[in-house]
């Protein structure tokens, strides 16, 4: 076969290479707007309520303001914002698994499935049922409630579907500048030690402060974080009165900025919650023990 003969042969090869491939693009370019499940972009601001609700199991956000509540909780108000821009994230990806209602039970979208429902002011923007995990664990099988169809969800919002009462409540215990505190009060046990900033410098009982503890110290309580909190069953064992520990920081003019006071738990962890009452979170110990140290390991050396 002769070389002009072999050149013409592959340019027709890559003809029809090109041709199905430009096919195969449109195909599923046809194939996804047909068969993807559209979700509405809508601005977290123009949200009022997201509920999750499966039988006895209700998970509700509700806005009031500028301010998210969840159970009755303070909200991630992170967390729903995330979630709510989700919703038009270009990382959301849908197919159509199914059309008869034989399937419902087997995806887990019958009528006993997790039921979402974003609502607007009296509309609900979404409404799906939200059934098990798809393949490798990857998204979610959902029905828009009242379809027939079922389509298969993945992306950032799909991921965030599975989220528990304790993954949308507010975790932040404490959010405090450091340069606003100006005496601290600790308890640990029955023992208990105080500090008082003199200008820039600190001073303990026993002497002076080191300044880089300190620093360390109350920079911790910039961003104090629950690791978790209470089940049910936990409520009835936690004593706040009399503390096993307790934190103060006040401000130059004396008014408490934040008062905490602790519990210890069998594992090792702590509860805490605000001197006054309010929600109880869950520290790990190392949280805890850098919120209430020793007094001599701010001493200066």
């Amino acid at each position: 076969m002769s070389p002009k003969v072999l050149q013409r042969i592959a340019i027709a090869l890559g003809v029809l290479l090109l041709a199905w491939a430009a096919l195969t693009v449109v195909r599923r370019s046809r194939w996804d707007t047909a068969g993807g499940l559209a979700l509405p972009r809508v601005a977290p601001s123009a949200v009022d309520q997201v509920a999750f609700r499966a039988g006895l199991d209700t998970i509700v956000l509700v806005r009031r303001g500028d301010q998210w509540s969840v159970n009755g909780f303070p909200a991630s108000a992170g967390g729903v914002q995330g979630f709510l821009e989700a919703l038009g994230d270009t990382t959301l990806r849908s197919e159509i698994v199914a059309e008869s209602p034989a399937s419902h039970s087997r995806l887990g979208v019958d009528s006993a499935a997790l039921r979402l429902a974003i609502r607007s002011g009296d509309t609900a923007v979404v409404d799906l049922r939200v059934g098990n995990r798809g393949p490798d664990f990857e998204g979610y099988y959902v029905r828009p409630d009242g379809a027939g169809a079922v389509y298969l969800l993945r992306g950032r919002f799909a991921e965030q579907l599975g989220k528990t009462l304790a993954d949308w409540r507010e975790k932040q215990v404490a959010s405090i500048v450091p340069d606003s505190v100006a005496r601290v009060q600790v308890l640990r046990g029955r023992a208990g030690w105080s500090m008082t900033r003199n200008g820039p410098a600190w001073a303990l009982a026993r002497g002076p402060a080191d300044s880089a503890g300190v620093a360390r110290f109350l920079a911790h309580f910039n961003n104090l974080r629950a690791t978790g909190f209470p089940e049910a069953a936990d409520l009835d064992s936690i004593r706040f009165e009399p503390p096993d520990r307790a934190v103060t920081l006040y401000s130059a003019g004396g008014q408490p900025l934040l008062a905490l006071v602790f519990d210890s738990t069998s594992g090792g962890a702590f509860w805490a919650r605000a001197d006054t009452g309010g929600p109880i979170y869950r520290l790990d110990a190392r949280a805890t023990e850098l919120a209430t140290p020793a007094e001599s390991t701010l001493r200066k050396p």
